[in-house]
């Protein structure tokens, strides 16, 4: 069942407004530094540059782009409050700028950002490519987009629960949505844990051609009494497809835990016995 519950605003919202709550301490069993270091290195992340986290969420990964780069350059974007309060508290990400907002309508000016980098947010925006077409106009000519995200589970039983909870694509769609999007000299390569080698994610960088136009800014919806009916009209359908990407995660979750819990035993044990 291909519901793909999570690709919407409002039901990532509402997921991530109990999930942030533990959001930093499950986080190590679905994905770890080692992964999003391999993921950073393709987009060559040195010196004092002005970079942008989509989908920063509770600073992941701006703790370790911070390390990079210095955090003062730094800017993290979620619509999630709460997972923005998470990485707020963080010592180190104290200089950072945080903006509240959708990562489809980025309000920034073109040309803004050496580097646009993301991780574990991309397959919850409702359109993938308008999300890298605004990516792509707010970082400058010879910068570029960094994405990394889950791919598309090999096991049917896995991910018929995987696709009924978010989106996880197939590598080939990744490579044809950074074409979409207009970005170019794109490279990918597979990240993995430590403890699993055989799970691995998709990161993909894609560079901003000098000479490249910029496409349209995209707005968001004005907030007017029409707009908020259309929600409100919608909110049966919201809270219906939440509720069964809920519970297709409380399949595949605990799964993951035990999965990487396992791993993380098997290494420790190698490594102590190395």
């Amino acid at each position: 069942m291909k519901l793909e519950g999570l690709c919407s605003q409002t039901e990532a919202w509402l997921f991530y407004y109990g999930w942030s709550r533990v959001y930093d301490r499950m986080q190590p069993f679905f994905t770890s530094n080692e992964m999003r270091e391999a993921g950073l290195d393709l987009a060559n992340l040195n010196g004092p540059l002005k970079i942008l986290d989509v989908g920063a969420g509770t600073g992941t990964l701006s703790l370790q782009v911070a390390k990079r780069c210095g955090a003062e350059r730094l800017t993290l974007l979620d619509q999630s409050a709460q997972m923005l309060n998470q990485a707020k508290a963080k010592l180190p990400l104290a200089p950072c700028e945080f903006v509240l907002s959708d990562a489809q309508t980025l309000p920034f000016d073109d040309d803004s950002f050496d580097r646009v980098v993301s991780s574990g947010s991309f397959y919850y925006f409702p359109d993938p490519v308008a999300a890298l077409r605004e990516q792509l106009r707010v970082v400058r000519p010879g910068g570029c987009v960094l994405v990394m995200g889950s791919l598309q589970p090999k096991p049917l039983f896995i991910r018929f629960f995987a696709q009924m909870f978010n989106r996880f694509p197939t590598e080939e769609q990744y490579h044809a949505w950074f074409a979409e999007a207009g970005l170019t000299d794109v490279k990918a390569i597979h990240v993995s844990n430590p403890w699993n080698a055989k799970q691995y994610a998709i990161a993909i960088c894609g560079v901003k051609a000098p000479g490249t136009a910029n496409p349209p800014r995209n707005l968001p919806l004005p907030d007017t009494p029409t707009t908020r009916l259309h929600r409100l009209a919608k909110l049966p359908l919201v809270l219906a497809r939440f509720g069964l990407a809920l519970g297709a995660f409380f399949v595949i979750g605990p799964l993951q835990v035990a999965t990487a819990a396992i791993g993380m035993h098997r290494l420790k044990a190698a490594q102590a016995t190395s």
